[in-house]
């Protein structure tokens, strides 16, 4: 009995073996294992998605770049014999195609960033807008480009010069994506109520998909 009661208390093995030196005492941490596995807590201020990234002006950059050329082509609109030659079909064409694609990716842009939102939604105003906007510049040039090559191609008061015709087909451009055609400015062929289509079709696109997400937020 007495010689039980001189020895030290052993102590389970699950708190790890005593630190004997004082200067090791300071820095011992327990071997505790974390049975609840709890993650360390990151505290996010701003949201991970607020940000655009390259792919973001990646899918822009078809829109943007078609209504830079199609204003840089429509100075060399005195030069079209080649494009009468064959009666533009190819050219027209070609206009047509570009502008669908574009959009295409434009919408597919759009939609990339509603569906990997999170609330709140206030930071989608500046994608969204910046899409349409695009969208309006590229069809105003293909527009002032199929005006300039072929005049025929839309009936109404547009302008004499370069700077007036371009802020005619703005004006069309933000009515058409608008729904509200005033019928001042109209399209007399096929290609001109092709691309007007496509831009009216993107906006249909765009009003679905927030739409959309409205009643998914609420």
């Amino acid at each position: 009995m007495d010689q039980s009661k001189g020895q030290l208390p052993h102590y389970p093995p699950y708190f790890g073996t005593y630190p004997l030196s004082p200067s090791f005492i300071q820095g011992y941490k327990p071997p505790v294992s974390n049975a609840h596995n709890c993650a360390p807590l990151h505290v996010q201020i701003f949201p991970s998605n607020q940000g655009l990234d390259l792919k973001y002006w990646r899918s822009l950059s078809p829109a943007l770049l078609g209504a830079a050329g199609a204003l840089f082509l429509s100075l060399f609109s005195g030069n079209n014999h080649s494009i009468e030659r064959f009666e533009g079909t190819l050219f027209k064409l070609t206009l047509v195609g570009y502008a669908i694609g574009s959009t295409v990716s434009v919408s597919f842009c759009i939609s990339h960033i509603i569906t990997n939102s999170k609330t709140p939604h206030d930071h989608l105003l500046y994608p969204v807008v910046g899409a349409l906007v695009s969208i309006i510049l590229l069809f105003a040039a293909d527009y002032l480009l199929l005006y300039r090559f072929f005049p025929s191609s839309f009936k109404g008061d547009i302008g004499d010069d370069l700077c007036n015709q371009l802020f005619s087909f703005l004006y069309l451009s933000t009515t058409t994506i608008a729904t509200a055609g005033l019928g001042d400015i109209l399209p007399a062929n096929v290609t001109a109520r092709a691309l007007i289509a496509t831009e009216i079709s993107f906006y249909l696109f765009t009003m679905a998909t927030g739409i959309q997400l409205l009643l998914v937020q609420h």
